[in-house]
């Protein structure tokens, strides 16, 4: 009992609740409803995350804005299909082929839809189609509970990934797993956002091998430095205020109804924040990068400003 509390412990880490980071989130909160006043931004509207990372000792400070709530995570749930595909690889369970280091790219790089599909249908051994009576339906979501029963088993909480992410929507067999009324659609917490990010940071649930994979994948070039390779889930989120020399890893969600941001920041000072940020603002285009900024202000650095207009890689500007 004493070991496999403390191989759980291990994989865990040392954390250490830091109201000094609850009150930086707090803040930024309050001055956000402030700035965006005409949203009437609410206490369900907002969930935060923020790890301030000690890489020589493993461990980290957390400060928590409702982080232990969920909400439709949009399409940083994709990180989770790819922290599972990894445990994969190294378990020998599943090749990286060139088709799966395709469909893996644009996943997280593009937040291709149809990558996404396939990857949930790789890595758990399930295929889309017509509906299916009752024993089929029963063991086609006991294959898609695979993400959350290993992401379970490594201490985490407040995870739901079990559906693909569409472009019109789900037909046949996946809307009869997705249930009435969505009840089980793919829901996350900010807490569970920040602790894969801060795990793929220290790289303590895989291979040194598939960790560098991950992060090849989730890194992004730094608005601040080279604009025109910057993609637009570094123009548009927290990556558009985060000052020149900071390495940037992140994955966005955005829908109709939600605007989300992950990242793991590398500082030019050396040191590292991980930020979860999810809110129910999927038209407010602003939100996300202000409450970043915010939280990098209260740390002591400069942001670039979150209120400046972006041109966007397809030629809008937001």
């Amino acid at each position: 009992m004493l070991a496999a509390t403390a191989a759980l412990i291990g994989m865990m880490g040392m954390q250490e609740k830091s109201a000094d980071l609850d009150k930086i989130l707090r803040d930024a909160e309050a001055k956000a409803r402030i700035e965006f006043k005409d949203d009437e931004l609410g206490d369900k509207d907002i969930l935060m995350t923020l790890h301030v990372l000690d890489r020589k000792a493993k461990s980290y400070h957390k400060g928590s804005l409702r982080g232990d709530q969920t909400m439709y995570p949009a399409s940083v749930v994709k990180v989770f299909y790819l922290g599972f595909a990894a445990y994969l690889m190294d378990e020998g369970r599943l090749k990286l082929t060139d088709e799966t280091q395709r469909a893996a790219h644009d996943m997280i790089v593009n937040s291709n839809n149809d990558a996404t599909g396939y990857m949930i249908d790789l890595v758990c051994g399930t295929t889309p189609g017509p509906e299916l009576d009752a024993k089929g339906l029963a063991d086609f979501g006991e294959r898609r509970q695979a993400v959350n029963r290993w992401f379970a088993s490594k201490g985490y909480s407040g995870v739901n990934a079990v559906q693909r992410t569409y472009n019109e929507g789900p037909y046949g067999r996946e809307m009869q797993w997705l249930g009435k009324d969505y009840a089980n659609r793919n829901m996350l917490s900010p807490d569970a956002c920040a602790k894969f990010m801060t795990d793929v940071a220290f790289g303590r649930l895989w291979s040194e091998e598939r960790t560098e994979w991950m992060k090849s994948l989730l890194h992004r070039a730094n608005p601040a430095d080279d604009f025109e390779k910057a993609d637009g889930q570094a123009r548009a989120y927290v990556g558009k205020v985060i000052p020149s020399e900071t390495k940037l890893y992140s994955k966005a969600g955005w829908t109709g109804t939600t605007r989300h941001d992950l990242c793991w920041l590398v500082m030019p000072d050396g040191k590292e924040l991980v930020i979860a940020i999810m809110t129910t603002k999927g038209s407010n285009m602003k939100l996300v990068s202000f409450l970043g900024a915010e939280i990098l202000k209260s740390l002591g650095y400069e942001p670039r400003d979150p209120m400046a207009s972006v041109s966007m890689p397809d030629g809008t500007t937001i």
